[in-house]
């Protein structure tokens, strides 16, 4: 059985995520706190496997009583989930307290019972360390140091002094960072370049297709509707990469 805290001050939404996380699986234990003083008591009477911590909080933010329970030995590696509707604070979230994913608002049921499994698994230990020998980057987002894993990354854009990396929890807007210093720092086989301002993850390659006016092409994703470009210079690579076992389809033969 394991034991999983919710924290949230709309008493609505903490029963709706209660149950959902409950009807996840029967080896769940759902304990319910409104308020941070509530959570502190019951995580120090019962040790707590996973934390839903809603960041928006009457009294309070969810960050503050996440940080305070990093500083107890017992939660220093414990999974930590917040639930949000404003996705900037997430920013602060990963670099200060290490939390493995955010969840925003409205809730997204099947995704919940998903990410509540894998994270409370028989394998929980095997996936914690594989991510601590995940290879990542570090890169400033607006004057914070923000850890992205190399892949997470679908794919990078770099307009003129600005970067926007792509990933499967958002994209990311750095300043003042080239295309050709963030090539070399994520330094991965599986991503490479496909045009002069575009970084591709081959893995997450859906198709590839010219545009209607015939005259350039495009690259879909899985797990993102944006797109990027492919280049002349850059098919051969692409197209060895992506027939190379990635599977996908390409839209005429290029």
């Amino acid at each position: 059985m394991y034991n999983i805290l919710v924290l949230e001050n709309d008493c609505i939404q903490l029963r709706t995520l209660s149950e959902i996380i409950r009807q996840a699986g029967d080896m769940f234990n759902v304990y319910e706190a409104s308020s941070i003083s509530e959570a502190f008591e019951i995580a120090e009477q019962v040790r707590i496997d996973l934390f839903y911590i809603d960041i928006n909080l009457n009294e309070d933010s969810g960050l503050n009583f996440a940080l305070e329970m990093r500083k107890k030995d017992r939660y220093k590696l414990t999974w930590i989930v917040f639930v949000t509707i404003y996705k900037d604070y997430m920013l602060s979230a990963f670099k200060k307290i290490h939390c493995y994913d955010y969840i925003l608002k409205p809730y997204n049921k099947q995704y919940i019972q998903k990410l509540t499994r894998l994270l409370l698994s028989e394998g929980k230990a095997q996936v914690a360390v594989t991510a601590a020998r995940e290879k990542y980057i570090i890169v400033d987002v607006k004057n914070i140091q923000v850890k992205i894993y190399v892949s997470e990354i679908i794919f990078v854009e770099v307009f003129i002094r600005t970067s926007i990396i792509h990933t499967i929890n958002g994209a990311f807007t750095i300043n003042y960072l080239s295309l050709k210093k963030l090539y070399s720092m994520i330094n991965d086989e599986n991503i490479i370049q496909s045009h002069r301002s575009f970084l591709v993850n081959t893995k997450y390659i859906s198709k590839i297709e010219k545009t209607t006016d015939k005259t350039s092409y495009k690259i879909y994703f899985y797990n993102t509707s944006e797109t990027a470009l492919l280049g002349y210079n850059y098919k051969k690579a692409i197209l060895d990469k992506f027939s190379n076992g990635q599977g996908g389809e390409i839209i005429e033969r290029l």
